[in-house]
């Protein structure tokens, strides 16, 4: 089967603004669907590309039934009864031709071409059944191939799902703020969302779509050992076989036409169990290699939050412990000073007490003076002394 990618990517293409079209409109306001595929644009990357590859797989599948169809009108050959020379190759070849401007092209169809092609450029039928083998390898390489753009887009949704969650992760930790940690860990919970979302979606995606491939790989082996099996029909045993080992009985044809019925359905079992080793192989390495990334870099993430999360605490430790340090020393200095001040007042209180008695003694003295006599010059001389003593009392008061 011919087949060209531009279709199927335009399909895709159509698919993705048909949905998104409607999630815009609000056609479809399930949360879900909004939160998985229209809350990030890694998401509509996914998204798209799935579209993408499930338009390759519906147009190829649509293919098949058409060919089925097509396999449906055959024989295009008419039956012989013996086998006929080879110069009738021709005849046979314009039977085809008149077959396809009647009905289409089909893979039978091109296939007797080329192999009738064959048999008149080689004059010979000797090397019918290694030309039906090769034809029957080609077709099966060539479908193998055809299908390497949908592998493509199988390996790169979850790798465009895991850039998902570095990019939810990395916003995440730049949003982290340890010392507003009721504002940062909505952004930080945003963050994780977009990283776990586009990547739940990615591997859902990638499943399905591997699902699809296998259904429709399956369908196109089936329509490849149909054509096989029809052309070893259509050609085995109709042309004579030219030289020495040419083989007229018919028990010995039958045989050898069972022996390649046989070989064809065994290179096709085998054709088939390889693609399916293959690719169940290939998504569980994809799958496999995936994970460990997303799991390697989620633990390096943690450890260096972690790291973080410790700096921050002993840089805090340490500022609380300096300010201890510096409070308990400013209490020391408070004790000492206030030792100093509590000196100060004894001394001031004893000076005071010297004063109460040099004031009892005065007392006395002006007594016996008043006595005695000279009363005038016993005033002046004392009031002299407690002039002195006065002055001293205000010199200790400030010394103090």
């Amino acid at each position: 089967m011919k087949s060209s990618f531009f279709p199927s990517i335009v399909l895709g293409g159509i698919f993705s603004v048909l949905f998104y079209g409607a999630i815009h409109k609000g056609w479809i306001s399930q949360p879900l669907v909004l939160r998985y595929f229209a809350n990030h644009p890694i998401e509509y990357v996914i998204t798209i590309a799935f579209f993408v590859g499930l338009a390759i797989l519906c147009v190829k599948y649509l293919s098949i039934l058409l060919q089925r169809q097509l396999l449906k009108r055959s024989p295009i050959l008419s039956l012989q009864p013996v086998p006929i020379p080879v110069a009738q190759a021709a005849n046979d070849l314009d039977a085809v031709l008149q077959h396809e401007q009647q009905y289409g092209t089909s893979l039978l169809s091109e296939r007797l071409k080329a192999l009738l092609h064959s048999l008149g450029r080689n004059n010979s039928a000797s090397n019918l059944d290694a030309e039906l083998r090769n034809q029957a390898d080609d077709a099966a390489s060539k479908t193998d191939a055809d299908y390497g753009l949908v592998r493509l887009i199988l390996w790169s949704i979850p790798m465009i799902g895991f850039l998902g969650t570095v990019i939810g992760i990395t916003a995440a930790l730049d949003n982290l703020d340890l010392n507003a940690m009721s504002e940062s860990s909505k952004k930080l919970s945003e963050g994780l969302a977009v990283a776990f979302d586009t990547t739940g979606l990615a591997i859902a995606l990638a499943v399905l779509l591997f699902f699809v491939q296998f259904l429709v790989h399956r369908e196109e082996s089936r329509l490849l050992t149909e054509t096989d099996r029809l052309t070893e029909a259509e050609l085995g045993g109709r042309f004579e076989q030219n030289g020495p080992h040419r083989e007229n009985d018919a028990l010995a044809m039958i045989q050898g036409m069972l022996e390649m019925i046989t070989i064809s359905i065994e290179q096709a079992t085998k054709r088939q169990t390889y693609i399916w080793e293959q690719s169940a192989e290939m998504f569980k390495s994809s799958l496999s290699s995936a994970l460990n990334e997303n799991m390697e870099h989620h633990a390096k993430m943690l450890v260096q939050a972690e790291s973080e999360l410790l700096s921050h605490a002993n840089k805090t430790a340490m500022q609380f412990g300096e300010a201890i340090a510096k409070s308990a020393s400013s209490l020391l200095s408070l004790r000492d000073e206030t030792a100093k001040q509590t000196e100060a007042v004894r001394e001031i209180l004893g000076a005071n007490t010297q004063l109460l008695q040099l004031e009892e003694r005065l007392r006395e003295n002006l007594s016996v003076l008043a006595s005695v006599g000279n009363f005038e010059e016993t005033v002046n001389s004392l009031a002299a002394a407690i002039h002195l003593l006065n002055s001293n009392r205000r010199t200790e008061l400030r010394a103090g």
